[in-house]
């Protein structure tokens, strides 16, 4: 008889329940608990999973679960503390919802609590997961494009946001080459903020992988976004083209001056993404997106900031640090020109909750 393994989400809101759309649709997974600060958070949750048990304070979940599995589907801000919490609560597998962290001394606590404390870390790039994506890395792989030259990618609502599933997208594709070098501008007139961390207004910048192979990434520099700013990307390649969406691949030949689009069958990034966690819990030795992949990732768009405040070509690693676009506000260069903070996801917020802000030092203080 195969084993079911107990699942938990702390945050209720709409990524947690895609979160709970994917155990539900995974055999070998059950939802036991969900936690939320939020009641009314908490009361629809579960009305739609009813028998969940729902809890105010996680913390008081997971020592009483003990879920063998848990997604953390917080604003930004929380994500290093929440996860360095289940580590230090022994929970198997930890997934925490992208971006990874909001600074790579974050991201670094988290990967070092999961490996002190036993547990395994996954951040939810769950595109890899997605079947089209699969079947480019597998085109790109055969030689179907040639070598790979250059990637372009259009986004939208913030860098870390959106610009995540992108750059790791690539990576995936490509077969996960490192990263070893960024130029970025950013612009930043606006007091504009995503989910409690603050954003750019637009940005562009270069990325050099390992092997020569570049990257353009856009955001926001036309209205609307290229490529629907839902996270797809085009390959350049010495012999083709591939561009790449959520659902489909289309493959330009040089060489036979051929068109093709290819639409494999969709499944459910979520419910893909929470069973192969389940392999990993078994005892498989790789997972699509654990933290190890994501930390490149995390620099990569870092690094954009950091260019920034370098003015220049910006090569990798960089130290860790607090966030350079918020040190390149709060020390005026670039200064707010339009007065007034808003976050372009208080829409999400509930009736009188505040959106969690990113503290630097937070989670080392902790510590």
């Amino acid at each position: 008889m195969a084993t079911t393994y107990r699942a938990a989400i702390i945050g209720c809101g709409s990524i947690g329940r895609a979160h709970a759309r994917g155990y539900a649709g995974a055999p070998r997974t059950e939802l036991v608990a969900v936690a939320d600060i939020h009641p009314q958070a908490r009361e629809e949750f579960a009305a739609h999973y009813p028998g969940v048990r729902t809890y105010a304070d996680y913390r008081e979940m997971l020592a009483r679960e003990r879920p063998d599995l848990v997604s953390i589907c917080l604003w930004h801000p929380l994500h290093a503390e929440v996860t360095i919490a289940a580590a230090e609560a022994g929970t198997p597998v930890i997934l925490c919802e992208k971006p990874m962290a909001v600074d790579l001394e974050e991201a670094d606590a988290m990967i070092a609590a999961a490996r002190a404390h036993g547990c395994r870390l996954a951040i939810a790039h769950q595109r890899r997961y997605l079947a089209a994506w699969t079947l480019a890395k597998e085109r790109i792989a055969a030689g179907d494009v040639g070598e790979p030259l250059m990637l372009w990618g259009g986004i939208s609502d913030g860098l870390l946001n959106w610009g995540t599933h992108v750059i790791d997208g690539m990576r995936y594709v490509l077969g996960e080459p490192e990263p070893r070098w960024v130029i970025a501008q950013v612009e930043r007139k606006t007091d504009r903020y995503e989910r409690g961390i603050r954003i750019e207004d637009r940005c562009m910048g270069m990325v050099g992988f390992a092997g020569a192979v570049r990257a353009v990434l856009e955001m926001e520099l036309e209205d609307p976004a290229p490529l629907d700013g839902a996270g797809g990307f085009v390959v350049f390649g010495s012999e083709g083209t591939l561009r790449l969406s959520e659902r489909r691949v289309t493959l330009a030949s040089a060489r036979t001056g051929n068109v093709a689009t290819y639409e494999p069958e969709y499944v459910d990034p979520h419910i893909a993404q929470a069973e192969g966690l389940v392999d990993w819990l078994e005892g498989s030795a790789e997972n699509r997106c654990r933290a190890e992949l994501a930390r490149p990732t995390h620099e990569t768009l870092i690094a954009f900031y950091e260019s920034v405040r370098q003015r220049g070509l910006v090569t990798l690693p960089i130290a860790p640090g607090p966030s350079p676009l918020d040190d390149l506000v709060e020390s005026g260069r670039l200064p707010v020109e339009v007065p007034g903070a808003y976050d372009i996801r208080e829409r999400l917020l509930r009736p009188g909750a505040e959106p969690p802000r990113y503290r630097p030092g937070a989670v080392r203080s902790r510590s």
